[in-house]
């Protein structure tokens, strides 16, 4: 693979992990400047076209990638994404744009039931499939290509209805939320189904889990539900942990993505899910990840795989405290040498 030409290092060790095992160290996702210089890469003039222009999205990416160090189990990934609503515009949004996110404004009314199907005619699946075909030749032999960022499910259901009025909805209208839930797991089954050949076209080895650029031997995805920072545990159970349990059964490999404070209460429904790993983020303001020595320690005793980002200066505490069976951290570096040493603290402090 062209920026990561040991690529194939890596596999033994990643295979392990999925499985649950420790085979000499824990895994650690480390990516520093090469020392390259970065060749200029012209922006388009309007906000819309940094996000849709396929010609700059993809050679800003690979840039970057020109000008990465990739160590430990770091691998090149490319995504096509329009932001974290993708999926609900996919089911008849519209798409906000801004800098450095994206979101759809709340559409759903539910005196005017929308179908809750993915519209392959809507410039978002098109842009998607398009994006997909280019990428084939395009990535073959240089990097991975991944499925976008599928906030599905309840997390669609939020982005289409808004925060306060879906909450309101458990209680108000709970018949509503149960029967587009419904629907809504038959558009995720459909979204990942045509993500795969187009993906697989690139004769790529693997896959990777879309953002979380997190290697797999088999077809792999991040699988979430912020809104559990809003409900109980409870609700959680009645509407929307059988979504997440459909799609865990459509994707081999799953992580689950566990976003602050707010969603520990949930830990031991999301531990029912058939995920291999938990990926905890604490959250703005919740940081350094060693405060959460205790939540993570809990996380492994538990049987599941633990997936942190952290600051370079924390990875030798986190190695220290944590099992390195089923951990994989994921962390940046300033230069070569200072990611080479990274990966020597994880074969250092290695134990179960």
């Amino acid at each position: 693979m062209l920026y990561r030409p040991d690529f194939e290092s890596i596999i033994p060790r990643m295979e392990a992990w999925w499985r649950g095992e420790l085979l000499d160290r824990a895994c650690i996702y480390v990516t520093a400047h090469n020392g390259k210089p970065r060749r200029e890469i012209t922006a388009p003039p309007t906000l819309l076209e940094r996000w849709t222009n396929q010609d700059y999205r993809l050679d800003a990416a690979e840039a970057q990638m020109e000008t990465t160090y990739y160590a430990g189990e770091a691998v090149p990934v490319f995504w096509p994404n329009l932001g974290p609503d993708m999926f609900s515009a996919l089911l008849g949004g519209e798409i906000e744009f801004r800098e450095d996110t994206s979101w759809v404004a709340p559409f759903l009314d539910w005196d005017k039931p929308v179908p809750f199907e993915i519209n392959k005619d809507s410039f978002e699946w098109k842009w998607l499939m398009e994006m997909y075909g280019r990428l084939a030749e395009r990535a073959r032999g240089r990097y991975f290509i991944a499925a976008p960022d599928c906030h599905s499910g309840g997390d669609a259901l939020l982005a289409m209805r808004g925060g306060t009025s879906l909450c309101m909805d458990l209680y108000d209208r709970p018949a509503d939320v149960l029967a587009a839930m419904g629907k809504l797991e038959k558009a995720v089954v459909e979204f990942h189904a045509a993500q795969w050949k187009p993906i697989e076209a690139s004769g790529q080895r693997g896959h990777t889990s879309a953002w979380l650029r997190t290697w797999s031997p088999k077809r792999s995805q991040a699988v979430q539900l912020d809104l559990l920072a809003l409900i109980s545990p409870e609700m959680f159970k009645e509407f929307f942990l059988h979504e997440l349990e459909v799609q865990c059964s459509v994707v081999e490999q799953t992580i689950f993505h566990l976003d602050g404070p707010d969603a520990i209460k949930h830990l031991d429904l999301v531990c029912t899910l058939p995920v291999r790993a938990i990926q905890w983020v604490h959250g703005a303001g919740h940081g350094p990840m060693t405060k959460w020595l205790p939540l993570l320690k809990d996380i492994q005793s538990r049987g599941k795989g633990l997936h942190i980002s952290c600051e370079s200066g924390e990875v030798e505490t986190l190695l220290k405290e944590l099992s390195s069976k089923g951990l994989y951290m994921a962390t940046w570096a300033s230069n070569r040498d200072e990611a080479d040493a990274l990966v020597k603290l994880a074969a250092k402090h290695a134990h179960e």
